[in-house]
């Protein structure tokens, strides 16, 4: 018997129930014989009692649906209704589309680059176009009708989530219609995210603000094809989402450690940025450019930075009314204190102790010399060396970062900011203590600085203490003069708003918006974020003498706290104001530097 035969007949012994009597004896036989040798059969296995299926004989019913009670109603009479009435039609939103402009619609759907359509953004449909190719059986299921696609778009709820190239309003960025050629690049999305993301990291490095650092990765991402990203900067994190339609997830981070002042490598990445978003850098030519840029030596050496340093704050003491004599001591005293700090840095201490111990040198140094009689005004020569270790760049960055929606990135840069001025402070009131013990003599902070100089001359001052900041911070040398410049327009707005009758806590913050303002248009001209000129211009507005007022009372003598406190106060109170102004002035700039390259841009919705 065959295996086809031997396995109908298995289905008709089980389809066909006999009575139980013949079951039980064909059982019996089959248990009793023994399955023929052939290697290639399966036995069969059958079970030994084969119960009968009682529902076989039972009475088929079929299934009753009970459908719901209703009360028959009366048809409406012919004569109710009116002769003239037309079922009626809702019109639709607009024409429909001929055969013409659908198929052109299909087309230009699969393949973006015959676009018949022009002033419609197809990079969806772009960047879906090689998966879509890979389905050919679903892209007519999901295709968005035209009438969908082109209906009128209705009024933007007031929850409604932003696009995340609507972040680029008002930045110095325009994407270009070169971002549709970049659609093939989006297929690496990896390669483009680490470098978004490396590109982040040194920014902050260079010390840069959250925005900055947040529109530099919108725009390598969104001008390489890559639009399913989002980015979030929570102090010293960046954090990358990235999510595909119909793949899955990813997650990029990179933790920024430690951070300092390059405002030259600031300028190279704006300009980096800059051509990405014009379409005018390929992806591959942009990471060998940053890489360039993160290995590139400095514009200035070692020296000629600290030179600068003691040469600014010489400048400050002249602009504070401090003599010649004053101002070439100021210059040994900051060459000290920096080389203090530069060495409790090659030891890893903690930033906050390397200030201290700067403003320890600074106050030992004024006050040995004034012990001896050879130097009658150390007040001046602490607050030359205060002004050279307050961290302006970190605080105008925290103060920028809170203004511009980075709540938590702000309140970390104000917190190492604030340890670093309370680090400064500290090593002043020690060095004052210490010295008091040992029965240094009384200084009068009651009595001004007498000399005075002509405004001119004071704006020269002003002016060179620019330049000697922004060769300090590694700015770019195009940029030295014109940040001299704008200190100088700078200086003149604040001496007319001390004549006005301002005061002296809004004055500076008047000058600073000033410089914000001529700073965003100075710095885009010359391809470079405003940051780099206007941190170095407003240095001059730092309150530094009063800053040394405010700790010699509150550590040398317990009755005259309350005014130490007081004094202090203020002095933060101007620092704030002159940050803000800062701000302020950029954002009043930005209608004006529409016309500049690489500039404002507009929503991409309107383009």
């Amino acid at each position: 018997m065959s295996n086809e035969q031997r396995g109908e007949n298995t289905v008709d012994d089980t389809t066909a129930l006999p009575p139980t009597d013949d079951v039980t004896a064909e059982t019996s036989e089959e248990e009793g014989t023994e399955p023929p040798p052939d290697a290639g059969i399966m036995p069969v296995v059958r079970p030994a009692v084969t119960l009968p299926n009682p529902d076989v004989e039972a009475r088929q019913v079929a299934p009753q649906v009970t459908e719901p009670e209703t009360t028959p109603q009366e048809p409406v009479a012919t004569s109710v209704l009116a002769s003239g009435d037309e079922p009626e039609t809702v019109p639709p939103l607009r024409d429909l589309p001929n055969e013409e402009e659908e198929a052109a619609y299909v087309q230009e759907k699969t393949d973006p680059d015959t676009r018949k359509f022009p002033a419609l953004t197809t990079w969806r449909q772009a960047f879906l176009g090689d998966r879509q190719k890979q389905k050919q059986a679903e892209k007519n299921a999901g295709r968005t009708s035209y009438a969908e696609d082109y209906a009128p778009q209705a009024e933007a709820l007031p929850t409604q989530a932003i696009r995340l190239v609507d972040r680029l309003h008002d930045s110095p960025y325009q994407l270009t219609g070169e971002r549709y050629k970049a659609v093939a690049e989006a297929k690496d999305a990896h390669n483009i995210m680490l470098l978004a993301l490396k590109l982040g990291e040194t920014m902050f490095r260079f010390g840069a603000g959250a925005l900055e650092v947040e529109t530099s990765i919108i725009v390598v991402t969104q001008a390489y094809g890559v639009y399913d990203v989002e980015v979030d900067i929570t102090n010293q994190s960046i954090s990358l989402n990235f999510a595909p339609a119909g793949d899955p997830p990813a997650s990029y981070q990179r933790v920024v450690r430690s951070w300092g002042s390059d405002f030259a490598g600031l300028a190279d990445l704006h300009e980096l940025v800059s051509g990405i978003a014009a379409g005018e850098v390929a992806r591959d030519d942009a990471q060998a450019q940053l890489a360039a840029i993160r290995h590139r030596k400095k514009t200035f050496p070692a020296w000629v930075t600290f030179v600068a340093n003691g040469v600014w704050a010489t400048a400050f003491v002249l602009f504070i009314g401090g003599s010649w004599f004053s101002a070439l001591l100021s210059l040994g005293a900051s060459a000290l204190s920096m080389a203090t700090v530069y060495v409790m840095g090659r030891w890893r201490a903690p930033d906050v102790f390397a200030t201290m111990a700067g403003g320890v040198m600074a106050t030992a140094l004024a006050f040995g010399l004034y012990w001896l009689d050879i130097f009658r005004d150390p007040a001046l020569m602490i607050a030359a060396s205060l002004i050279l270790l307050v961290p302006s760049l970190r605080v105008v960055s925290a103060v920028q970062d809170g203004i511009n929606g980075f709540p938590i990135t702000s309140a970390g840069r104000i917190v190492s900011s604030m340890l670093t001025y309370v680090g400064l402070v500290a090593g002043i009131v020690v060095g004052i203590v210490v010295l008091a013990m040992l029965g240094a003599p009384e200084i009068d902070i009651t009595q001004l600085p007498n000399y005075q100089y002509p405004y001119w001359l004071v704006a020269i001052f002003v002016a060179v203490a620019a330049m000697g900041n922004a060769i300090a911070g590694q700015t770019r040398l195009r940029l030295i003069l014109p940040t001299a410049v704008v200190s100088v327009i700078g200086y003149l707005v604040y001496i007319g708003a001390i004549e006005i009758g301002f005061g002296p806590s809004l004055a500076p913050a008047a000058a600073a918006v000033v410089l914000g303002f001529f700073a965003r248009i100075v710095a885009l001209s010359l391809r470079a974020p405003q940051l780099v000129v206007a941190v170095p211009a407003s240095i001059f507005l730092l309150p530094g003498l009063m800053i040394f007022r405010a700790m010699y009372q509150m550590g040398y003598n317990v009755d005259m706290m309350s005014d130490g406190v007081s004094v202090l106060l203020q002095a933060t109170i101007i620092i704030l104001a002159m940050t803000t102004g800062l701000v302020l002035g950029d954002s009043l700039a930005r209608p004006l530097t529409a016309g500049l390259k690489a500039n404002e841009r507009r929503r991409i919705g309107r383009a």
